[in-house]
């Protein structure tokens, strides 16, 4: 810590994790799966296959954590997957100064026991956005929310 600086209160660092928090909650959708591990990895893959979405690979995250030297790794698939047309589409509302959008889903075991499925909460992202900008991540975000409909609570 720099000269002077004074080291935050329990509260101050309490009040930091707060917003921290809410600030994931608005950019990540969150939710339970109504699925079996397996089930929902094969459940994203071929719904998103069905809708002519870009599929790539599915990284194991448990292994590669465990030959980290995680010994407790809990089991975390990362599923890399994009709406057909969807970067495009909000390359081309930006003006080309938008960064590609994060394709992926996560599937993992959370630490209460249950399955959850994590992704970047687009619709969300949309409503802080600008114009058409705005309107084509609201598009996508639709896309996403009817793929992940019948998977998650």
């Amino acid at each position: 810590m720099a000269q002077g600086q004074t080291q935050p209160t329990p509260e101050q660092m309490q009040k930091a994790m707060l917003q921290q928090a809410q600030v994931m909650s608005v950019m990540f959708d969150l939710r339970k799966s109504k699925l079996g591990f397996d089930e929902t990895i094969s459940a994203i893959k071929s719904g998103a296959e069905k809708r002519g979405w870009t599929v790539g690979a599915v990284q194991d995250m448990q292994a590669q954590m465990q030959a980290a030297g995680a010994k407790d790794a809990k089991r975390m698939k990362i599923i890399q997957l994009c709406p057909a047309g969807a970067n495009d589409k909000v390359s081309k509302a930006g003006g080309g100064k938008t960064p590609p959008l994060p394709c992926r889903a996560t599937v993992f075991d959370g630490k209460d026991g249950k399955l959850y499925v994590m992704r970047m909460n687009l619709s969300n992202l949309a409503k802080t956005l600008p114009g058409e900008l705005g309107k084509a991540m609201a598009e996508v975000g639709a896309e996403e929310e009817a793929l992940y409909k019948n998977i998650v609570e």
